[in-house]
């Protein structure tokens, strides 16, 4: 009876620990791609949040500018001023998301 418990012991062995070592390849592998996927959905999202808010800004700026010209080099400054700054956050999201992703 030992005999055969040694024998079950030596095949589990050889069948199926080198199966879970291929698994633990492939789980790297999943993890690597899970991850370069969610950098890449997160890079989408801030690029369009930034798309949206500039052209918010962009909208605003213009109707601001119809109603009072006289005001238009202020209001253009201040629109390109909070552009810049969205562009900022936005570039800093995806430098994140790169980051992350090759972590």
């Amino acid at each position: 009876m030992p005999i055969n418990f040694i024998n079950f012991i030596n095949f589990f062995q050889s069948t199926f620990l080198s199966k879970l070592h291929y698994m633990g390849n492939l789980t790297l592998l999943v993890d690597l791609s899970m991850s370069l996927i969610g950098a890449g959905i997160g890079a989408g999202l801030v690029a369009l949040g930034a798309g949206f808010g500039i052209g918010k800004i962009g909208s605003a700026a213009m109707e601001a500018i119809a109603r009072q010209p006289e005001a238009g080099n202020k209001i253009q400054a201040a629109m390109i001023i909070a552009a810049a700054l969205i562009e900022g956050v936005a570039l800093f999201a995806v430098l994140i998301c790169l980051l992350i992703a090759t972590k």
